[in-house]
């Protein structure tokens, strides 16, 4: 004697093959998310790695103290003559001798 049970009981093939046909759908669209994200993470890689600049030097140019406002703490100018907006304080800053 064989007895059914639920799942056999109410098995209906076409709400199954709708129900396939929208999780293939659905699959599409997770498979080109991922990608997305994908793509996005190895671009966040590669600025954070391929520094531009790396064995080059990375300053703008050359400057001139026109004041020092207090110890570690000076007014620039460009060799222009230009004064820079704001105050630099000595740790931002190289010393070059020309």
């Amino acid at each position: 004697m064989v007895f059914p049970t639920l799942r056999v009981e109410h098995y209906e093939s076409a709400t199954l093959d709708a129900q396939l046909r929208e999780n293939l759908d659905l699959l599409e669209e997770k498979c080109v998310e991922a990608h997305l994200r994908k793509l996005t993470y190895k671009k966040a890689v590669v600025r954070l790695y391929n520094i531009i600049g790396k064995l080059v030097h990375t300053w703008e140019g050359l400057y001139r103290v026109i004041k020092m406002i207090r110890e570690g703490i000076y007014i620039l100018a460009n060799l222009d003559g230009r004064q820079l907006p704001r105050t630099w304080q000595m740790s931002n800053l190289r010393k070059f001798y020309t």
